[in-house]
C-alpha cells in the first residue's frame, strides 16, 4: 500500500533518519517544487487588499472621522486590525510550520508501529517554526510582515480611542497595545516590517511610561530612550532579533533620538550633547565586533550633532550659522576618516 508523503516523513523522523525540522524542510521543498511557477493569488490579493484598506482609511479619516462616535471609531479600527491580522497570518503560511508538531513520534513508537500525532518539545517546535518562516518566499514574508505590522498600528489607534473615552489618557494604552501586537506579529513572522514595528512601539512605550512617571522630564525621558536603544541592541546581539543589521540600526537610532530628546525644551543642553557623544562613541566601539555599516553611520551622525551643539552651548550662542555649518562639516569629515580607519582595521582583524 502506497504511503503518503507525511507518513513517510513521520517514519523517517521516528527512525532517527531526519529531525522534525529537517522533515519539515523536505516537505516544504517538495511543495515548492510541485507548485506552478506563477504569482500566488494570496500575495496579489494581499497587496491589493492592503492598498484598498489604506486608501479607505485615509479617505475616512479625512471626511467622516470627526463626526463618528467613539464606538464607531473603535469598531472600525478593531475591524481593520482583525482583517490585517488574518491577512498576515494567511500570507505567513502557518500550516507548514504547525505541521512540525505532528512529525515528532511518541517515545513508545517503534519501527513497525504507527507515529502518533503528538506535539514536539518547545525547543524543537520553535526551531522548526523559525526555520519555516525563513524558508517562506520573500514576497510572502514581506507582504505578511507588512500586514502584521500595520495591524499593530491600527490596534494601537483603537486602544488610543478607547482609552481616551474611558480614562482621558491615550499614549500609554496605545503604545502598550501596539507593542504587544507587534511582538506577536514578529513571533508569527520574524522579518523586517515587524522588527521595525516592535522597535518603534518599544521606544514609544518607554517614552510614555517614563513621561508619566517623571512628569515628562526631558532628561528622564531621553535617558530612558537611550536605555531602550541599548537594550534593543543587546537583544540583537543575543540573536533574539534575527535581522542583525536592521536591528543594530534601529537600536542606534532609538538611542540617538533619546540623546537628542531634550533639544528645544528650554532645559540644560549639556546632558543632550554629552549623551549623543557617548552614543556615538559606543556605536564606533561596537563596530569593532559588529561589522555593520549602520553603526558607522550612527557614530558619524552622533559626532556631527554633538560637537556643534557643544560649541553652541559653550559660546552661549555666539557662534553664527555659517561658522556652525563649517564646524559641522569639519566634524563630519573627521568622523568619516575615523570611520574608514575603523572599517579598515576591522577588516584586517577579521581576515587575520
Amino acid at each position: 500500500m502506497t504511503q503518503s508523503r507525511d507518513e513517510v516523513l513521520r517514519r523517517l523522523v521516528r527512525e532517527g533518519v531526519l529531525t522534525a525540522a529537517q522533515a519539515l524542510a523536505v516537505h516544504e521543498a517538495l511543495d515548492e517544487a510541485e507548485r506552478p511557477a506563477r504569482a500566488r493569488w494570496a500575495e496579489v490579493a494581499g497587496y491589493v487588499g492592503g492598498a484598498l484598506l489604506l486608501a479607505g482609511a485615509v479617505s475616512l479619516a479625512g471626511t467622516s472621522w470627526p463626526v463618528l462616535s467613539t464606538a464607531a471609531r473603535v469598531l472600525i479600527l478593531v475591524s481593520a486590525t482583525a482583517a490585517l491580522l488574518a491577512a498576515g497570518l494567511l500570507l505567513a503560511d502557518l500550516a507548514p510550520r504547525l505541521r512540525a508538531s505532528r512529525l515528532r513520534p511518541s517515545p513508545g513508537g517503534g519501527p513497525g508501529g504507527s507515529a502518533p500525532r503528538v506535539r514536539a518539545g518547545p525547543g524543537e517546535w520553535w526551531r522548526a517554526w523559525t526555520a519555516g518562516a525563513e524558508r517562506a518566499g520573500a514576497v510572502r514574508r514581506r507582504s505578511g510582515g507588512v500586514a502584521l505590522a500595520l495591524a499593530s498600528v491600527t490596534g494601537a489607534l483603537a486602544a488610543s480611542e478607547l482609552s481616551a473615552a474611558l480614562t482621558g489618557s491615550q499614549l500609554v494604552a496605545a503604545a502598550v497595545t501596539g507593542l504587544v501586537l507587534a511582538v506577536a506579529g514578529y513571533v508569527a513572522l520574524p522579518g523586517g516590517p515587524c522588527a521595525v514595528a516592535v522597535a518603534g512601539f518599544a521606544a514609544l512605550t518607554a517614552e510614555a511610561v517614563a513621561g508619566e512617571l517623571s512628569g515628562w522630564n526631558p532628561v528622564a525621558v531621553g535617558l530612558t530612550l537611550v536605555g531602550t536603544g541599548v537594550a534593543w541592541t543587546a537583544l540583537v546581539r543575543a540573536g533574539v532579533i534575527g535581522q542583525r543589521r536592521l536591528g543594530l540600526g534601529l537600536g542606534a537610532a532609538v538611542a540617538l533620538i533619546g540623546a537628542q530628546h531634550g533639544l528645544g525644551t528650554g532645559g540644560d543642553l549639556a546632558w543632550s550633547y554629552v549623551a549623543t557623544f557617548a552614543v556615538a562613541v559606543a556605536c564606533l566601539v561596537l563596530y569593532r565586533w559588529e561589522r555593520a555599516w549602520v553603526l558607522l553611520v550612527a557614530g558619524i551622525a552622533g559626532f556631527t550633532l554633538a560637537v556643534p551643539e557643544a560649541v553652541w552651548d559653550w559660546t552661549d550662542g555666539a557662534v553664527g550659522g555659517s561658522l556652525a555649518l563649517m564646524i559641522a562639516g569639519l566634524v563630519l569629515v573627521a568622523s568619516s576618516v575615523l570611520g574608514l580607519r575603523l572599517h579598515r582595521a576591522s577588516r584586517q582583524d577579521h581576515s587575520a
